[in-house]
């Protein structure tokens, strides 16, 4: 295995233990609060639709360091039966704000489709935009001659080969963009096809075919992800798109040296790159395991707390945003929860704060590209913060 991972982990580990002194919101301000249901936020009703909420991904997206799009579920004003590229024929529907949050202004809604499985919207690099509507994929850029219109470079009907619908996932730098397919072979049971695809045309440049997978993670030359053929302990595999390995792919953590017995005896369920460079483990556990391309593995430790496997990073990977909950609440009975925004450079968390109360459909949050802003959406209600 070429690259990240392919050396042992060798080096000591560096135990950063969290201090509370240690975050600090001196320096932070809250710049806008907004009441999204203003611009059609729908509360979920139908099981499809807490369904829709669940499967959306990355419903706040800075796609530069002033422009943020933050997307959910509306009423369609106009329900009718559908038409190619028309009004969509439902109820509900997914659709996008773009707004300003320094200038506190909305510069455009748009609608994608109706409510789905698969919706979902990813920032690219240079202000571009990845979005899935069920069976539509596009990409998508702010046109400064259109006084901001959101206008579509290309767009792409999913075949669906699979049995299951594609899903994508796009690498912090926002440069790579992958696919993903899964299919059921009656000999060699679920299978997933893995894609990077040109971010301009949506082509394929390179696949393969690998052991059934989920929980992806993605950087611009690797893919991590869980195979579904293991349960229980935590288990890691990485494809290299450099490599010209077997397709099985090798395992991250064997528990053949300490380092790696840190990780795979951790009880933490998730992992997701911060860049090319930083790997997080977390998910379900008291504590962030920080593995570095240089071999360095640190951990950060929340004594009485569990570590939300999401995480959102900024573009550059300098500060990551995550969730934390008190270790004896289990869902659904959930009264605290804190996100944190931690500073890799600063080794610190320099943010913190409370979605009060705790979200009952829907948590979304991102870093500004710069890492200069937050935003926080709890069900209904943005926020935003500036960090510097």
């Amino acid at each position: 295995m070429k690259g990240f991972f392919k050396i042992v982990l060798i080096s000591c580990c560096l135990v950063l233990l969290w201090n509370p002194l240690g975050s600090s919101n001196e320096s932070t301000k809250l710049i806008l609060t907004l009441d999204l249901r203003t611009l059609g936020y729908r509360l979920p009703f139908a099981e499809r639709d807490f369904r829709a909420y669940a499967f959306l991904q990355d419903s706040v997206a800075f796609l530069d360091d002033r422009l943020l799009a933050v997307s959910f579920l509306s009423k369609n004003e106009h329900p009718s039966l559908s038409r190619r590229d028309g009004t969509p024929g439902s109820e509900v529907v997914f659709q996008s704000v773009f707004l300003d949050p320094l200038a506190g202004v909305v510069s455009g809604q748009r609608t994608w489709g109706n409510e789905g499985n698969w919706n979902e919207l990813h920032a690219l690099e240079n202000g571009s935009f990845l979005v899935q509507d069920n069976e539509w994929v596009r990409i998508c850029y702010r046109s400064r001659i259109y006084s901001g219109e959101i206008r579509e470079r290309v767009r792409r009907k999913l075949e669906i080969p699979g049995d299951l619908q594609a899903r994508f996932s796009v690498s912090p730098s926002g440069r790579s963009v992958y696919e993903f397919q899964d299919a059921y072979d009656a000999k060699r049971g679920w299978l997933t096809r893995i894609d990077l695809l040109d971010p301009e045309t949506l082509l394929t440049r390179r696949s393969k075919l690998t052991p059934g997978h989920q929980f992806e993670t993605v950087s611009d030359t690797q893919v991590v992800y869980f195979p579904t053929a293991f349960n229980g302990a935590l288990r890691l595999f990485v494809y290299d798109i450099n490599d010209a390995a077997a397709p099985n792919g090798p395992e991250l953590f064997k528990k053949k040296t300490w380092p790696e017995r840190v990780v795979a005896e951790s009880g933490c369920n998730s992992a997701a790159f911060v860049n090319d460079d930083v790997l997080a483990i977390t998910g379900g556990c008291p504590a962030l395991i920080l593995v570095h391309s240089n071999n360095e593995l640190s951990q950060i430790h929340f004594p009485g707390y569990l570590v939300g496997g999401e995480l959102q990073p900024s573009r550059g990977g300098r500060r990551f945003a995550f969730f934390r909950t008190r270790a004896k609440e289990k869902p659904p009975h959930i009264t605290y929860m804190e996100l944190c925004v931690y500073d890799l450079a600063e080794r610190k968390i320099v943010f913190n704060t409370l979605a009060s109360p705790p979200p009952q459909h829907k948590l979304g949050f991102a870093v500004s590209p710069d890492g200069s802003l937050f935003a926080l959406q709890v069900d209904g209600l943005l926020r935003v913060w500036r960090l510097d």
